[in-house]
């Protein structure tokens, strides 16, 4: 029986449950889970790439648990309004630990999974990229050992801002990469940092949809003064996306539907799940990502075209 994500991230969100102001309602998605019951078939070459990179994969269950730790501390703020000192530490904090970009966004039933709630109003949105010669090889080992690194570095990114807010009087709770209590692409639209493209992932200026995300949510109410991003200058993008089709070309399961559809809630997709999970068994797939034209980071001549 091997390891189950969804295990491993159900204490976060049971947490971030308990403390909730704010929960999901009729319009909500439903959230879909990690891939479970499949045995990786490694090779002799994947085990020794794993015993090699075993610093990747041993703290990302430590950021989670310690995730779990700091929101079960949320509990006694007593200040909601942001001030140039703290924020410029957190810019500082930001810089320091590689994050490429960030926004925010006011947090609504309808934005939050089914059956699931958050403990502030507003939500600080993080993205860190990942090294994209990794995602030339997708679908490998070293590529998945690749989202690793990056999935601690932006659940580490999460829990890292909650301490400097918690510890500054704010409310802050972080929602690691993993086991978001709402859709993370979606999230990066919302916070003015990206657009989601055919293959439903959000694109970004500097990675294209080659990064991950993470979340703190927040009590602060005037973020607005020191953050204001908008990404009404990115909208082409899905204008692209209808033309270039390459993802969608490339995908060995037909997992990307040619045109949008609403599961559930109000948010349209153009991926079926149950096809794009037969995927995630081939190492976890990525070759979306290693297609899209914007993983290439030629942002700015994509734009031209």
């Amino acid at each position: 029986m091997g390891l189950s994500l969804n295990k491993v991230v159900k204490p976060q969100s049971n947490e971030l449950n308990k403390r909730a102001i704010l929960a999901s309602n009729d319009q909500s998605p439903v959230k879909r889970l990690y891939v479970e019951g499949e045995k990786p078939n490694f090779s002799k070459g994947d085990i020794v790439d794993l015993l090699k990179n075993i610093n990747k994969l041993y703290k990302l269950p430590y950021s989670l648990y310690k995730a779990v730790d700091l929101i079960k501390k949320d509990t006694a703020f007593n200040n909601d309004q942001l001030d140039q000192k703290t924020f410029n530490r957190l810019n500082e904090l930001l810089e320091k630990l590689g994050v490429d970009d960030y926004g925010f966004f006011e947090v609504t039933p309808d934005k939050i999974f089914k059956g699931n709630g958050v403990p502030h109003k507003y939500a600080l949105v993080f993205s860190s990229g990942m090294d994209r010669t990794e995602f030339e090889t997708a679908p490998s080992i070293k590529c998945q050992l690749e989202v690793a690194r990056v999935y601690y570095d932006t659940g580490n990114v999460a829990n890292r801002v909650a301490e400097l807010l918690q510890s500054n009087g704010f409310g802050a709770s972080p929602n690691h990469s993993l086991g978001g209590q709402l859709d993370y692409s979606m999230a990066a639209e919302w916070a003015g940092i990206a657009v989601t493209g055919r293959h439903s992932m959000a694109i970004t200026k500097k990675n294209g949809p080659c990064h991950r995300i993470s979340v703190v949510y927040t009590n602060i109410k005037n973020l607005d003064v020191f953050i204001n991003k908008s990404n009404d200058d990115m909208l082409w993008i899905k204008e692209f996306c209808k033309k270039c089709r390459k993802c969608q070309r490339k995908c060995p399961t037909g997992a990307i539907l040619m045109e949008p559809v609403v599961l559930d809630g109000f948010n349209p997709t153009r991926i079926d799940y149950d096809k794009c999970c037969e995927g995630f068994t081939n190492y976890g797939c990525g070759i979306c990502i290693k297609e899209c034209p914007f993983t290439s980071g030629k942002y700015e001549s994509l734009k031209g075209i």
